[in-house]
């Protein structure tokens, strides 16, 4: 008990410093490309007959996961919100599908990849540790999502990460900090063998989608900034309507400087993991 409460104040303690940073230069990342290869892809929405997919967004009652909903919705596909209270998902609103289910239960998980198209995990720990901790959600809880889409046959998984997932030393490698696991859950669903696209997002605010630019990068290239939760939605979405995604780790980040939507034209030019 007494090393538990030593655990949660000392992230009361570091936790502020744990903001989105980038990598220092040189420094092994477990997002690094390992080819180099810039795709020649071009980034084109896909058609009309095409685009309505039936997803299955893991955390939909977070702060993120209502921005994807909600973003979902608007571009036509079929979504079933995925949550530990249903009574938090009837929140949601009208044309959302419930899914009542835990993910660090994965024998709750079964039913709820019947028929899905997409997964999007959102899902995120609020605690260095416990139940509803960074390595019971963050990791084992997005693994047992990606093994159980593996076995249901999903074709695709997004992955929402953070920009400083893997960065080493004090504090990031703490094991009170989500980081590690973070990272950990990506290298995981890099091996699955599914279709994947991670999306490493900087630190997380509210605010609208498509007021000011967004800047995404490779995670080599990550500077430490915010970035609206609707923002990181929007890359989503769009990256989930495309094949020029497919196998990348994505930072995503706010740039005001930069011009509404240039960013969509640059996920293809990103190289694959």
């Amino acid at each position: 008990m007494k090393r538990s409460a030593a655990l949660v104040l000392a992230w009361f303690l570091v936790g502020p410093a744990l903001a989105q940073t980038a990598p220092p230069k040189g420094m092994p990342d477990n997002a690094a490309t390992s080819n180099g290869a810039v795709t020649t892809q071009e980034f084109k929405p896909i058609s009309a007959e095409t685009a309505a997919k039936t997803v299955l967004v893991a955390g939909a009652t977070g702060k993120t996961g209502q921005e994807l909903v909600h973003i979902l919705l608007k571009h036509g596909h079929k979504v079933l919100a995925m949550s530990r209270s249903a009574e938090r998902i009837s929140d949601l609103g009208d044309g959302v599908l419930p899914a009542v289910a835990d993910v660090t239960d994965p024998a709750s998980l079964p039913a709820v990849f019947k028929n899905i198209d997409v997964v999007i995990s959102a899902v995120g720990g609020r605690w260095p540790i416990g139940n509803n901790g960074f390595k019971s959600v963050d990791y084992e809880g997005n693994k047992n999502l990606i093994d159980g889409a593996k076995r249901a046959g999903v074709n695709r998984f997004l992955l929402i990460s953070a920009g400083s997932a893997g960065r080493e030393g004090f504090p990031f490698s703490l094991s009170i900090a989500p980081y590690p696991w973070k990272a950990r859950s990506e290298a995981h669903l890099r091996a699955s063998g599914l279709a994947y696209t991670i999306l490493a997002a900087g630190g997380l605010v509210d605010g609208p989608s498509g007021i000011g630019g967004i800047k995404v990068a490779t995670r080599a290239d990550y500077i430490a900034a915010s970035v609206n939760r609707a923002n990181v939605a929007e890359v989503a979405v769009a990256c989930m309507e495309n094949e020029a995604c497919l196998r990348k780790t994505i930072t995503i980040i706010n740039d005001d400087a930069a011009p509404p939507n240039s960013w969509r034209e640059k996920l293809a030019a990103l190289p694959q993991d």
